[in-house]
C-alpha cells in the first residue's frame, strides 16, 4: 500500500465536491477506501481541516448540517499523525522552502518519508516544484 501526504486543501474536496478537481481528490479518497493508499500526516492536519469546514460553512458553500457531517468523516480518517519539529526546526524549515510553518511541515514530512505529497495550492506547488519533485498538484493525479 502506498503512503502519501494530503493537505487540508486536498482533503476538503473529499466533501465539498463542487470545488475545482474535486474528482481527482475524490480519486485519492477512494483509492484510501479501497486500501490501496495510505495517509501519514501532520499532527495539526485534524485542526486544519476542521477550520477549513468551517470557512467553508462561513461562505455558504456547505449547510451547518453538512458541515457536521464533514467534521465527522474528516476526524474519522485513520492516518498516521506525526508530531511537529520544535519551533525552531519549524522556522528553519519555513525558511528553507520560503513557505509558510504549515506547508512546510507537509514538505518536510513527506521529504522524510520518501513518499508523494499531493496539494490543491497551485501556489505551493509552483513555488517547489522544481526543488521538490515528490509535490504533486492534484489537478496532474492519475490513479493508474
Amino acid at each position: 500500500m502506498a503512503e502519501i501526504v494530503v493537505d487540508a486543501s486536498v482533503s476538503v474536496k473529499w466533501i465539498n465536491r463542487a470545488e475545482v478537481d474535486a474528482d481527482k481528490a475524490v480519486q485519492i479518497w477512494e483509492a484510501y477506501e479501497q486500501g490501496r493508499l495510505s495517509f501519514v500526516l501532520p499532527v495539526f492536519w485534524d485542526y486544519e481541516v476542521v477550520n477549513v469546514i468551517n470557512r467553508t460553512v462561513n461562505r455558504g458553500a456547505l449547510s451547518e448540517e453538512e458541515g457536521k457531517e464533514a467534521v465527522t468523516l474528516l476526524l474519522a480518517v485513520r492516518a498516521e499523525k506525526v508530531p511537529l519539529p520544535s519551533g525552531q526546526e519549524s522556522y528553519d524549515l519555513a525558511r528553507r522552502y520560503r513557505r509558510s510553518v504549515y506547508d512546510s511541515f507537509y514538505l518536510s514530512l513527506a521529504e522524510a518519508r520518501g513518499c508523494l505529497f499531493y496539494t490543491a495550492d497551485e501556489r505551493l506547488y509552483n513555488a517547489v516544484k522544481d526543488d521538490l519533485p515528490f509535490v504533486r498538484w492534484l489537478r496532474y493525479y492519475s490513479a493508474a
